[in-house]
């Protein structure tokens, strides 16, 4: 990790960490003890399968990332703080599991429906954070 990033806490921390490698992010899920199936974030109440609850059920830590089923670009900024424009998309995390997020892309050229994509870290250094951006899996670690 490098010592800038080591210092910043995740913008989310229920939801993901900073990766060994000091740029990809990992996600928090549980794992229900009744049928199996991952349910996101980790600390739900119960499980989104089958609705048993998740007070015991243990964490598992994957690589943040997954399938882009959509994305579009948005020209005004949903949150404070948000870039305008960004691109939005609906991402597979897991199976049965869709989370949006925002792509780290400067235009929808460099995305395709179906394509594999990963998270990564952004930093906000004035923040003291690093928040969930996803790219193309097959781009290059930027730093």
């Amino acid at each position: 990790m490098t010592d800038s990033k080591t210092s910043l806490k995740p913008l989310q921390p229920t939801l993901y960490e900073l990766a060994d490698d000091g740029h990809s992010l990992n996600f928090f899920f549980a794992q229900c003890s009744a049928c199996g199936g991952l349910s996101f974030p980790a600390n739900a109440p119960g499980c989104m399968h089958c609705g048993e609850p998740l007070s015991k059920a243990p964490r598992i830590t994957r690589p943040g990332g997954g399938e882009l089923l959509e994305f579009v670009t948005l020209h005004v900024p949903l949150l404070p703080g948000m870039a305008a424009p960004s691109i939005a998309g609906d991402i597979r995390i897991a199976p049965g599991i869709v989370e949006e997020g925002v792509m780290a892309v400067a235009d929808e050229s460099a995305l395709k429906h179906g394509m594999a994509v990963r998270a990564v870290a952004e930093v906000k250094p004035e923040e003291g954070v690093y928040a969930c951006r996803f790219v193309p899996a097959n781009e290059g670690a930027a730093r």
